[in-house]
């Protein structure tokens, strides 16, 4: 008999599901899961769940390797959405610290970052898309560009 899991869930059916939650201190938000399923899943991208920045500690949500792309979804009201700082929170003006620190950690180890908010999630998907399939698709062309330079004529 299989042990239960403090959510109810029995062990087999947490590894079946895509989302495990990979780190004890963070869960995985409906917001994250809806993003994954409506637009990497449907564009077929391959991504890795929660990237791991080592050096700083920090998790991004989503990692594209194929074209070097860092995506972070962000909710409206834990990122401050339209406020200005000091308009924010303590929690927000956290959330900002922490989100410049990736900005940079991305910008100096080569990655691009792309950062989505929840309101174009759900209210502009279209721009969502055109936005993944551009930095995306420009990301493999330059992995495929890079690659025929590498072979010998």
């Amino acid at each position: 008999m299989q042990q239960p899991t403090p959510k109810g869930k029995t062990a087999s059916k947490l590894k079946q599901h895509k989302f495990v939650r990979r780190h004890k201190e963070f869960g995985t938000s409906k917001l994250e899961k809806k993003f994954a399923l409506e637009f990497l899943e449907r564009l077929g991208i391959k991504y890795k769940y929660q990237f791991k920045a080592e050096s700083i500690g920090r998790y991004y949500d989503f990692f594209i390797p194929s074209a070097n792309v860092i995506i972070e979804v962000d909710g409206c009201y834990y990122h401050g959405y339209g406020k200005t700082h000091a308009e924010k929170n303590p929690m927000q003006k956290h959330n900002e610290r922490v989100d410049k620190q990736k900005d940079l950690w991305a910008a100096l180890n080569g990655y691009k970052l792309i950062r989505i908010w929840e309101n174009d999630i759900n209210d502009n998907p279209s721009k969502v898309l055109n936005l993944l399939k551009e930095e995306i698709g420009e990301g493999e062309l330059k992995q495929k560009i890079n690659e025929n330079k590498k072979k010998r004529h």
